[in-house]
């Protein structure tokens, strides 16, 4: 579009149309796409630091089903960042077929807390 046809549009626009872009150019649009400024993906190590345990425990709640590792080569594995603040909120969840979803196990470090598939196999 050249800036005769823009002029053109312009010109028939309707009042809502001119509020709209009165409000671009003057700059009044808030910005509605968010930018992350963190990874999406966490190597083990990193994790393990994020949740404040091993890396043993990291491959333990992955066996249980408590976080699912994402392949990104061979022998090369990432975890979730919201899954890891999901755990690290209380808002637990599973992704195997079998077991509670959205916080119905105890929370680990909980008195209730007794998970033995969790602990040193």
């Amino acid at each position: 579009m050249n800036t005769d046809e823009r002029l053109k549009k312009l010109l028939d626009a309707s009042p809502e149309q001119l509020t709209a872009i009165d409000t671009i150019l003057e700059r009044r649009l808030t910005e509605t796409v968010s930018v992350t400024q963190v990874p999406l993906l966490l190597g083990m190590s990193a994790s393990a630091k994020f949740l404040g345990v091993s890396r043993a425990t990291l491959w333990r709640m992955i066996r249980v089903g408590l976080l699912q590792k994402v392949e990104v080569l061979p022998g090369s594995f990432r975890l979730r960042r919201t899954d890891l603040e999901s755990i690290a909120a209380g808002r637990r969840t599973y992704h195997g077929e079998a077991g509670p979803h959205f916080g119905d196990a105890p929370r680990i470090g909980s008195p209730s807390h007794r998970d033995t598939s969790l602990v040193a196999a």
